[in-house]
């Protein structure tokens, strides 16, 4: 969308490198040239001409896993990513580790609590574009490894580092010293190692591989032979080069919003009559600025658009052509056809709820996984080599941490699904394995509401600090912002041709629609209007898929508001209390509340024509969520109060097909799964959980969204998660809960996440 965002070109070649040196370790000799080697390379890469440069010196394990999190975030954006870290860094079973200062290190199970897992490295700079880089200066004779107590007689701590091989492609990882030997601190002020990189990377326009070649030759012939640098991955055909053969031409400066009050009001008139001549007309008028710009691309396009038959709209079927063309669910073609599933379709009308299996009475404080009879053997990785152990059940200890969760949406690709909640952290996460790609930080609030543009490239943001966003995913997350002065509940993008209005509410009962071109208020309506403050706020807003601009509202008075094109709005008392949640179904000719009355919720089925609605009866509570299946035949509800339950309705019949219970707290929002066959659900108790409609069972659950990291697990004992997150899992053994271990670690762990599982 050029009117809200800076052109790509202006970010292109965007080259970040993370460096870190650890010299001053508190419970081992200070090592003399780990900070000096860091400082070097930091310089090394500013004259490469980085984008970004981050040099940070003795960190502690959080200082650690908190600066790799945020170099992950810049990362989006990069086409190059260089991680150098010069210090401590130790193997045990094959797996590398990097020691931060303050480590200790008494025993060889210390090292997943207080050292962080070379895996965790590569993960921050997995989301680079052309090359990502480590490079490891730890291949130093390492004191830890001498003191440390062994847990188990077969477990190995061996000397330098272990043999790796980076699945992600353009991965490579730079050894000071080839694999089980270690390297020299040197007798200077830089190790050999360091010494040479500085005078080799940065070569304008010399191939990376050709770079490192000149790498271990230097230090081969320094340390007479006796450290010999090794690196492991492989690149395509194209010459990398981390430093560019001639400077490249800066980018010309982004341009400035004009102040002119004329030229705004003559944009919106062109932009009202749209047509070549229109625009031509305003160009001529304002031969320069801002809106001139936005002026020449709208022409162009009409221009090109008269030169080739336009495309056929099919506003309707967007949703449909989501879960369509999704590249994320190739097993699922059965999903663009009505939902039958035999299981559910001979459902009674009530479903007994599935829950979760309670922890035995003596671990009341841990949450526990159900054991599964299908428990048998599971395929880890250990570098390349595939490992099988049992499924062992898995416990949740209470100090996994996290914020509530508010708002689910997913990408109309179905290749992503957002949430968001009370820290004001948006988490975007992979829908084929369930994994955390990234996260967005602007807001500093509660998020409450998520939407996302037709085509997965916009994602817009309502919170509690008034703020409404929309973020630009295809680049490096920017976002533009919108002050509303108020607690924002509600924001709908409008969906027309391209991304041109923007629908928020909140707290003061005022409806905003904002135009993404001239990042204006273009309306403003305080309709949802009440004597008590308190009934005021507008909950939920949702537009008609049509694209005719209509949309509806709900609101704490317990009214819901059809914003008609004629301009007349239609009032319907919906609820004797609140009207927590509203959505347009995908077809346009139906939408489902959720509130509350005055003893009992309820979700309800409205006629968009003539205002009629049904009552879907089983909540035994209040109703805080609703969404609509692609198809518009199936509707997602998710209770609060006493009625914690996930829904499945026929939505044509309002018949009750499946309940699932599981979730301790309101289901703050429901969605269907990409591909249809599965449900997923957010709630204030922390936890998002995804659930098989068909087998009525919950798949895999992720609790845990602050700084300490995540976890999502599945029943059976499968798991995936954040760095360090095995220190908060514990195993049930058959009588009682066990710190979990190396060996059970490698058994559990899914390398791929949840694909297979989230893709049947």
């Amino acid at each position: 969308m050029a009117p809200v965002f800076a052109p790509v070109d202006a970010f292109a070649d965007q080259r970040m490198a993370l460096v870190m040196g650890n010299s001053a370790y508190q419970r081992a000799p200070k090592l003399a040239n780990s900070a000096n080697d860091a400082n070097l390379m930091a310089e090394t890469f500013k004259k490469a001409g980085f984008t970004v440069v981050d040099a940070r010196n003795d960190l502690s394990a959080q200082d650690m896993r908190r600066t790799l999190r945020d170099f992950g975030a810049k990362a989006r954006s990069a086409d190059i990513a260089v991680i150098y870290y010069a210090g401590h860094g130790i193997e045990i079973d094959g797996n590398n580790y990097l020691v931060p200062v303050d480590a200790q290190l008494e025993n060889d199970t210390d090292v997943y609590d207080e050292t962080i897992g070379l895996d965790r490295v590569l993960v921050a700079i997995e989301p680079a574009k052309r090359l990502r880089l480590v490079i490891l200066d730890a291949c130093r004779d390492n004191p830890f490894s001498k003191n440390m107590k062994r847990t188990m007689a077969s477990r190995a701590v061996a000397r330098g580092l272990a043999k790796v091989e980076p699945s992600s492609p353009n991965t490579l990882v730079a050894f000071a010293a080839k694999a089980g030997l270690t390297a020299l601190d040197g007798d200077g002020k830089n190790s050999p190692f360091a010494t040479a990189l500085a005078h080799h990377l940065a070569t304008p326009g010399l191939d990376l591989r050709k770079a490192f070649g000149y790498v271990r030759d230097e230090v081969l012939q320094a340390t007479t032979n006796r450290q010999e640098p090794f690196i492991y991955g492989s690149l395509g055909g194209d010459d990398v080069v981390l430093a560019p053969a001639a400077a490249p031409t800066a980018p010309p400066p982004a341009p400035l919003a004009s102040t002119d009050t004329s030229a705004s009001r003559d944009y919106e008139f062109s932009e009202r009559v749209g047509t070549v001549e229109a625009w031509d007309l305003y160009i001529a008028t304002h031969p320069s600025g801002f809106y001139t710009d936005l002026a020449k691309v709208q022409r162009n396009k009409l221009a090109a658009a008269a030169t080739r038959p336009a495309p056929a709209p099919v506003p309707v079927a967007i949703e449909a052509k989501k879960v369509q063309t999704s590249p994320v669910l190739p097993s699922q073609p059965q999903a663009t056809k009505p939902f039958v599933a035999p299981k559910v379709a001979a459902a009674p009308a009530t479903v007994a709820p599935l829950a979760l299996a309670a922890p035995p009475a003596n671990e009341t404080k841990s949450v526990a996984a159900v054991p599964s009879s299908s428990c048998t053997t599971r395929l880890a990785r250990r570098g390349n080599d595939a490992v099988g152990g049992p499924f062992v059940p898995v416990s949740i200890k209470p100090n996994v941490e996290g914020a509530s969760v508010r708002t689910i949406a997913v990408s109309p690709n179905g290749r992503e699904i957002a949430t968001a909640g009370d820290d004001g952290v948006i988490r975007l996460w992979d829908a084929s394995s369930f994994r955390l790609t990234r996260v967005l930080r602007g807001h500093a609030g509660a998020i409450y509401a998520l939407d996302y543009w037709t085509d997965s490239t916009l994602l817009a943001s309502a919170g509690w600090d008034g703020k409404v966003k929309v973020w630009d995913l295809k680049g490096d997350d920017r976002s533009l912002t919108f002050d509303a002065g108020a607690k924002q509940f509600a924001v709908a993008f409008a969906p027309e041709p391209t991304p041109k209005y923007l629908a928020a509410a909140g707290e003061d009962g005022v409806v905003r629609i904002w135009n993404l071109g001239t990042r204006e208020l273009a309306k403003s309506r305080l309709d949802h209007q009440s004597p008590d403050p308190a009934r005021a706020p507008v909950r939920s807003l949702s537009y008609a898929p049509s694209g005719s601009g209509e949309f509806v509202s709900a609101g704490f008075d317990g009214k819901i508001r059809f914003y008609r094109t004629s301009g007349t709005i239609d009032i319907r008392d919906a609820y004797g209390r609140k009207a927590l949640r509203v959505a347009y179904s995908p077809d346009g000719t139906r939408v489902v509340t959720a509130g509350s009355d005055a003893e009992l919720g309820a979700a309800k089925v409205w006629d968009v024509k003539n205002g009629t609605s049904r009552l879907l009866t089983g909540h035994r509570d209040y109703v805080v969520s609703a969404s609509w299946s692609a198809d518009s035949k199936r509707i997602v509800t998710g209770g609060g109060g006493r009625d914690k339950s996930v829904n499945l309705w026929d939505a044509d019949s309002g018949r009750l097909l499946a309940s699932f219970a599981g979730h301790q707290e309101d289901i703050e929002a429901v969605a269907f799964f990409p591909g249809g066959t599965r449900l997923i659900s957010a709630s204030e108790d922390k936890t998002i959980k995804v659930w098989d409609i068909a087998e009525r069972r919950v798949l895999l659950t992720a609790i845990g969204f602050g700084d300490e990291g995540y976890v999502s697990y599945t029943p059976e004992g499968c798991y995936a998660g954040s760095s360090g997150v095995e220190s908060r899992l514990s195993i049930f053994n058959g009588s009682r809960y066990e710190p979990m271990t190396l060996e059970a670690r490698k058994a559990m762990q899914e390398p791929a996440g949840f694909t297979a599982l989230l893709a049947r």
